[in-house]
């Protein structure tokens, strides 16, 4: 399951839990896109990817793909993973230097994940943010 949403001002939240098929992240890509393109401002994205163990070839391809194609509308892209996941925290940082965007960056910490889009977002949106990552955490 991979699930795209905004619920306060410009943070739009993904989380990610295994497994995935193919179709599944097309509709994603899908999703994201869509809300990319209605957004009256450029978004900043929160990822919870900590459930994963690692990204196969092709998703990884298509992350990076989505995310060129949306450079321009995104102000902001913070990624949480696993602590301990060292795999995919290559992988994902991988994934965001092929984005070509500096503002995506990889956590495997919540307080720097915090500290990173905190210069992008409102009250509400870091209040939220914290939400979304503490109901996640479960």
């Amino acid at each position: 399951m991979m699930r795209v949403e905004r619920r306060v001002g410009k943070l739009a939240e993904v989380i990610y839990r295994p497994p995935m098929s193919l179709e599944q992240l097309s509709a994603f890509v899908a999703d994201v896109r869509a809300a990319v393109q209605r957004a009256a401002t450029p978004l900043a994205f929160v990822c919870d990817w900590r459930a994963v163990d690692r990204f196969e070839p092709t998703f990884a391809d298509t992350i990076v793909w989505t995310m060129r194609r949306d450079n321009a509308n995104v102000l902001a892209n913070g990624v949480l993973v696993a602590q301990d996941n060292v795999f995919l925290y290559e992988q994902v940082a991988q994934v965001l230097r092929e984005a070509k965007k500096p503002e995506r960056q990889v956590f495997r910490s919540r307080r720097e994940l915090a500290t990173f889009l905190d210069g992008y977002l409102s009250p509400e949106e870091r209040t939220r943010r914290d939400e979304f990552l503490d109901d996640n955490e479960r």
